[in-house]
Formats: C-alpha cells, structure tokens, sequence
C-alpha cells in the first residue's frame, strides 16, 4: 500500500468517524482485501480468514465514532484485526478441548470383529503407554475441566499440566511404537 493510499484510507475513516456515511463503500472497498489477507496469512487458512476478516470489519465499523484521526487508520484497522484473530484461536483451542471430553467412540464387536480387534489392540497399547507416564500426568489426562473445583486448581495450570502429560505421552508412544 502506497503513503497516499494510507492517507486517503486515513481521510475515510475520519470522515466514517465523523458520521460521513459516503466514506463507508471507499472505506470497505480498500480495507477488506487488506484484513482478509492478512487473517489469512496468520492463520494459513483463506476461509477462517474470510470468516475473521468479516468480523473485524464489524468490529471496526462498529467502533468507528472512536477512532483518532490523528491515527493511522490501517494501523488501527490491523490492530482489531489481530484481536480477532487471536479470539478466532481461543475458541477453536476451546472447541478441541470440549470434543476431548466426549468419550471415544467404540466400535460394535459384533458389526466387525476385525475393527473391534483393532480397537482393543489400541486400548492395550494406549495402556502400556500409560503405565510409563506417573501418577500426576495421569491424573492430569483423566480429570475433565468439570472436576477442577473440586482440585482447587485453576483451569489454565490444568491445560498447562495436560498439554504437558500428552506430550510425555506421545514420547512413550513413540518409544514403545515406533513414530506414528
């Protein structure tokens, strides 16, 4: 982006502050490909970007009456971009975290036998695996985000301790099995 391009965006979402509403289609018309890439660029994936790049700009129009004209306005318009990107993130790690909590779906021994084999086989080995870990990394990947009150501890040192367990977990795995 030029310097006068910046500026002239910088004139727009002045006058879009100021209550000038024939600044918006200018305004949107410059700055969507500008947030839509760079969300995409941060997150490496052009939908989400797209999907968060929409929500800044409602976010930014929103808040327009507050922007400072003596700012620069992509300046300002990256900062709420990143925001919800960030946002974008936190609830997809809350998603992975909640659809961890389900149990894992068993396979019907009686529908095929050679994936219920398969299945206990794992189970087998995901034990084997455990066996390695202690009783605090264990402890860690049992307890559902439900019961930290009852540990009094918070929920983030419980991800912390989590995040930690697995990936010991994913050591011993590796040593007993191999990669993957």
């Amino acid at each position: 982006m030029s310097p006068d391009e910046r500026t002239q965006l910088s004139a727009w979402m002045a006058r879009l502050a100021d209550g000038d509403r024939a600044a918006f289609d200018p305004l949107f018309s410059q700055l969507w490909p500008l947030l839509r890439g760079f969300s995409a660029r941060l997150l490496g994936d052009p939908a989400a970007g797209e999907d968060v790049a929409q929500q800044a700009l409602v976010r930014l129009f929103a808040r327009a009456s507050e922007f400072d004209a003596d700012r620069d306005a992509l300046s300002w318009a990256l900062g709420i971009t990143s925001w919800e990107v960030r946002s974008w993130r936190r609830r997809q790690q809350r998603c992975r975290e909640a659809s961890t909590d389900a149990p894992p779906e068993r396979a019907d021994e009686r529908a095929d036998p050679e994936r219920a084999a398969i299945v206990r086989d794992l189970d087998r080995a995901l034990l084997d695996a455990l066996d390695q870990l202690g009783v605090h990394d264990r402890e860690a990947l049992f307890t559902s985000l439900r019961e930290v009150r009852e540990l009094s501890v918070k929920p983030a040192t419980l991800r912390k301790r989590r995040q930690r367990a697995l990936d010991r977990l994913r050591t011993a795995w590796r040593m007993i099995h191999g990669t993957e």
